[in-house]
């Protein structure tokens, strides 16, 4: 690959996110020919068009959309690069990789990594936010030491330690009628267009809310199918629908969604601290040591 190309991708992102050559040209320190040159040079190294210009400014063809999820992939596995060369510039000799679903990341994975930087600070950390299917591939694969992810049960070679209990609560658009109540019957959410992950993400948590559901007298047909739970959040604040996530989501209060409980009690299955038996190691038995203290700690 021509090592320039890094360089033009993130010129190309660049112009893709401010929609506009002059503006990307400023963010990044340049004069706008020598951009425009730059973002041609990647179209012709790639044989497709990526931007075209408009009134208002530019935006990507339908090639150029087609190409940007692994640009974006590509940009952040760079910055990721880099991150890792600062941490062994700094001396540190170790690596341990983890993999952490979104709902753990404010509260669960923090005070496990600061306790165990505290106890082993040659270490280098790299996180990856992943969800518990792809944290489960991982860990077989070993492109990851450890995981936070929802798993109520060892999977050989997967191995869990189950840290703490979870329950639904609802997030719906602020501007819902619903959301003027203390607590919501999950019968009120039949006639509401529910935003759903695919049971291959997380088929405990999702089998725990289809089963809420129809005990409740209905069977949730998704409204929207969408790959994440921060873009079941973003839907949720767009007004385009309401979702069933863990308590944990609610942690992080993205403006425009509203976060109730259930007047049932509708329990979900808690994050678990997982590993590879095949491929355990010190480093691994340290963090998950480390994580069950805290969980004790937590309650």
């Amino acid at each position: 690959m021509d090592r320039n190309l890094i360089k033009r991708f993130t010129h190309f992102l660049a112009v893709v996110e401010e929609g506009h050559f002059g503006r990307a040209a400023a963010r990044l320190g340049m004069s706008q020919p020598p951009l425009t040159a730059q973002i041609q040079m990647l179209e012709r190294a790639l044989g497709v068009k990526l931007l075209e210009r408009t009134r208002q400014g530019a935006r990507p063809t339908w090639e150029g959309e087609v190409l940007l999820p692994a640009v974006r992939r590509l940009e952040e596995s760079a910055l990721a690069v880099e991150a890792l060369a600062r941490e062994v510039k700094l001396g540190r000799r170790e690596l341990v990789n983890i993999g952490c679903i979104t709902s753990a990341m404010l509260k669960t994975l923090p005070p496990v990594i600061r306790a165990y930087r505290k106890q082993r600070p040659e270490t280098v950390i790299a996180v990856r936010e992943l969800d518990t299917s792809d944290a489960i591939e991982a860990l077989r694969r070993g492109e990851i030491d450890i995981a936070f992810a929802r798993l109520e049960r060892d999977r050989f070679p997967i191995r869990i330690a189950p840290l703490a209990t979870d329950r639904l609560v609802v997030a719906l658009p602020d501007s819902d009628p619903l959301a003027a109540e203390d607590q919501i019957d999950i019968a009120a959410l039949q006639d509401r267009p529910l935003v759903m992950l695919p049971r291959a993400i997380s088929p405990a948590y999702f089998d725990g809310m289809v089963a809420a559901c129809r005990v409740a007298g209905f069977a949730p047909v998704p409204a929207r199918e969408v790959n994440s739970a921060m873009a079941q959040l973003a839907l949720v604040a767009s007004g385009l629908g309401v979702a069933l996530v863990s308590s944990g989501m609610a942690m992080l209060a993205p403006p425009g969604v509203a976060f109730r409980p259930l007047l049932q009690r509708v329990e979900a299955v808690g994050v678990a601290v997982a590993w590879n038996s095949e491929r355990e190691n010190p480093i691994c038995r340290e963090i998950v040591q480390i994580a069950r203290d805290i969980a004790v700690e937590q309650g």
